[in-house]
This record gives structure tokens, C-alpha cells and sequence, in this order.
């Protein structure tokens, strides 16, 4: 068995390495744009996606599935009706690069 901080430090190292590799990847290989976005998209998605299952767990075993649910759902409406009405308030552009900024 190997012990836990050995296995913390070399998933550590790995995590640090696929950054370095990405970061001069980007740095000498012009990516496009869309490969950008794609791959940011991903990410941000695995992030909310671990949090929120970290969260739901958490909620679920201190009220139960009913209130959790209210929960999860009213947030999403929220969140989605925020975006809705930022968009439409000009929102849509606050991201966009290079000469349409």
C-alpha cells in the first residue's frame, strides 16, 4: 500500500506537469479559438459539476431529497433568468477578444 501523502504528492506532480505542458503548448503552437473555448467550457463544467456534487451530498444528508431538490432546481431557475436578463441587457458581449472588444 502506498501511503497517502506519496499518492497526494505524485497526483500533485501530474497536475502540475499537465499544466506545464499546456501552458507551452499554448505559448508555441497557435491554438485556435474554438479549441480554447472548448477546452475552457470542459473545465469550468467539471468544476461546477464536482461542486455541485459535493454540495448535493452534503444538502441531501442534512434535510433529505425533497429540500435538496428545491434547492437544486430554484438555483438553476435563478441562475438561468440571471443570465437571461443580463444577456439581454448587453451582457452577451462582455467576453468577446481581439477587435470586437
Amino acid at each position: 500500500m502506498i501511503p497517502l501523502w506519496l499518492q497526494a504528492a505524485f497526483w500533485g506532480l501530474v497536475a502540475g506537469v499537465a499544466c506545464l505542458l499546456g501552458a507551452g503548448i499554448g505559448y508555441y503552437i497557435r491554438v485556435p479559438q474554438r479549441v480554447i473555448a472548448a477546452v475552457m467550457a470542459f473545465g469550468s463544467g467539471v468544476l461546477i459539476a464536482a461542486l455541485s456534487f459535493n454540495l448535493m451530498e452534503d444538502a441531501y444528508q442534512r434535510v433529505g431529497f425533497s429540500w435538496t431538490a428545491v434547492g437544486f432546481l430554484t438555483g438553476a431557475m435563478v441562475y438561468t433568468a440571471a443570465n437571461y436578463f443580463l444577456n439581454k441587457a448587453g451582457a452577451m458581449h462582455r467576453k468577446r477578444s481581439g477587435e470586437q472588444q
